[in-house]
């Protein structure tokens, strides 16, 4: 990976790995520890739907991080409350390693949510404040390229630890990973936000720099279009396993390598991104190439199960190709996003991740009432990117809108 010249200086390839490594906190304690919940659950005495309250309430957590740090960001600048969130997740995952029960393991895992929401957050600012769009269209791609290796690695060394040394390890692990982080934060994250350009922290501010961005309609349409997108991610996520071991019948192994294949196709699609870019093709263009794709996967889906029943290296191959095309829209999706923001641009990128999570628990919870599985994710497809492609059509109207008064 080569250094990014940007306009502050260089992006180092060392610091965009530490930063999608920040932005896959999440993530990581997510995937880490599934394999592990059965076993948890016996250990402390709890039913199987008392212990997946333990990831409720992590995506809660999730959502109320990133509110709460927006404002924070652009009142105290990006590096110390980043520093304070990774050591807010060590805290919390060190409580989980040594809990005795399920109150204390939900309330560990409320903590380390809120603490890992700031690397949700704050690494979308810094990469908009050091950055041109061109830059950060680069750079946000690469992120999630990187970062698409925490769910093939994750559950494997998640299985690992806890067929070796037992669950508590894994939030050692967690532990461990987050003071590493921490320290290598401290030493080589810059502070991007100028102290003149920052902003007095109040609640009336807070509240009004949150309707401000809510009444750019620019940057609403694109927030929007990723939110959808994002919906149609976790609907994969979600659903796969079901319609790969209860439909067509293969074993837990079998399926962690079909999702790491999809895992690979999505950082395939991000290269693609970077050589489209290289050939000057606008971001909006790429967005709506994968849009166009991730839409014409849906509907190739749901018309080949309504002929018959559907082969599972199809269905896998038409699986790869949506999810791969979704590598073409997140990174340059990201960077419109922030670049349409003229100031305050951490509130920008907090309200950003909590409608957008909201906007997918909300669709992941209509979809799920489609009775029949294998329609579940074709139909994600089909109406995510429809709705994408609308929600873009808004921001680019308005943007073309505003360039014709000037």
């Amino acid at each position: 990976m080569q250094a990014i010249k940007n306009s502050s200086g260089t992006f180092s390839s060392l610091l965009v790995i530490l930063l999608a490594l920040i932005t896959a906190l999440d993530a990581m304690a997510i995937d880490l520890y599934l394999p592990a919940m059965p076993t948890i659950a016996n250990d402390i005495h709890v039913s199987s739907v008392d212990i997946q309250l333990t990831l409720s309430v992590f995506l809660v957590g999730l959502a109320i991080g990133q509110g709460i740090y927006g404002p924070l960001l652009d009142r105290y600048g990006r590096r110390i409350p980043l520093l304070v969130g990774i050591g807010i997740f060590s805290l919390g995952s060190f409580i989980a390693t040594i809990t005795q029960n399920l109150e204390w393991l939900l309330i560990a895992r409320l903590i380390q949510a809120i603490g890992a929401s700031a690397g949700l957050v704050t690494p979308r600012a810094i990469v908009d404040d050091s950055c041109s769009l061109k830059e950060s269209s680069k750079i946000f791609s690469l992120l999630m390229q990187i970062m698409m290796i925490a769910p093939i690695l994750a559950p494997i060394i998640g299985g690992f630890l806890l067929s070796h040394i037992g669950w508590r390890s894994i939030f050692g692990f967690m532990t461990l990973l987050g003071i590493i982080i921490f320290i290598w934060g401290y030493r080589s994250i810059p502070d991007t936000l100028p102290i003149e350009h920052r902003t007095p922290l109040s609640i009336k501010n807070s509240i009004r720099a949150y309707l401000t961005q809510l009444g750019n309609t620019v940057y609403m349409g694109y927030t929007l279009a990723g939110g959808v997108i994002l919906a149609s991610l976790f609907v994969y996520i979600s659903g796969s396993s079901f319609i790969f071991t209860a439909h067509y019948g293969l074993t837990p192994t079998q399926f962690s390598y079909i999702f790491a294949a999809n895992a690979i196709a999505l950082i395939i699609g991000g290269q693609i991104d970077i050589f489209l870019q290289k050939r000057y093709i606008s971001s909006k263009i790429i967005i709506i190439l994968g849009i166009v794709i991730h839409t014409a996967v849906g509907i190739t889906l749901l018309t080949v199960i309504n002929i018959g029943n559907v082969s599972l290296i199809t269905f896998g191959s038409l699986l790869a190709i949506g999810v791969g095309a979704l590598g073409l829209i997140f990174g340059n999706l990201t960077a419109l996003t922030m670049a349409s923001v003229k100031s305050q641009s951490g509130v920008a990128s907090s309200l950003m991740g909590m409608l957008q999570y909201f906007i997918s628990a909300v669709i992941g919870f209509l979809i799920s009432l489609i009775s029949s599985a294998m329609y579940q994710l074709p139909f994600a497809f089909f109406i995510c990117g429809l709705l994408a492609m609308l929600f873009l059509s808004i921001s680019l109207f308005k943007l073309k809108k505003n360039n014709l008064n000037k």
